[in-house]
């Protein structure tokens, strides 16, 4: 059985346990309080392995603050990151806690992510679709959070045409409108929206490579 040899308190809330085998662990100072052991003294088997488990919970948390700090991600997004440092169960864990807490809300990412992204990339709906769905948040959230935050779909790739169409200038009528049709289409935005947001910049249809009228 091991040996708890020295306690030292640090900052934070924790305490720095050294057993005899030269191992120190590091562990909330509440959790230390809760198993009662002696220093010096005997420590079981189990208690110790609790131990250990809620000094990786704690920093298990404190990964996921600082994550979160960083920026807003999905629950599935921070649990991928957690389990570079933690297995399902941890994870699992931890992020209920947080979820608890309001911390961790796909609903709300959902929804400030479509704000955010509109306003500063001028992107559609399909791509932001694809980017939440990609990102763990379900078809339900995604959908609810498009229709809560729409926004005229057309007006808007309008808006990004006209931002957009100065890059082409001195191009050839068709290419230009081929191109700029593609760039809309990779923001999200529908055949239908791309052509009226082209014959709004003065660009008409859109021939394809074949000399049809793609849009």
């Amino acid at each position: 059985m091991r040996q708890v040899v020295a306690l030292r308190p640090r900052r934070g809330g924790e305490v720095q346990v050294r057993l005899d085998d030269g191992r120190t662990l590091l562990v909330p100072a509440e959790a230390w309080e809760r198993v009662g052991v002696d220093v010096p003294g005997p420590v079981e088997p189990q208690v110790l392995q609790e131990l250990e488990r809620q000094g990786q919970l704690r920093r298990l948390r404190r990964r996921a603050l600082r994550l979160l700090s960083l920026r807003a991600r999905s629950a599935r997004e921070l649990a991928n990151r957690l389990r570079r440092d933690a297995d399902d169960q941890m994870v699992g864990q931890v992020l209920a806690e947080l979820q608890q807490a309001g911390l961790v809300d796909d609903a709300r990412f959902a929804l400030e992510w479509v704000q955010a992204r509109r306003e500063s990339r001028g992107l559609g709906e399909a791509r932001l679709r694809h980017e939440l769905l990609k990102k763990g948040v379900a078809r339900e959230l995604v959908h609810r959070a498009l229709e809560r935050a729409s926004r005229d779909e057309e007006s808007l790739a309008v808006q990004v045409a006209r931002r957009r169409v100065a890059a082409y200038a001195g191009q050839a009528p068709e290419v230009a409108a081929r191109r700029l049709a593609a760039y809309l289409a990779r923001r999200g935005f529908g055949p239908t929206v791309v052509a009226k947001a082209l014959r709004a910049v003065g660009l008409g249809r859109v021939p394809s490579p074949e000399g049809e009228e793609a849009l």
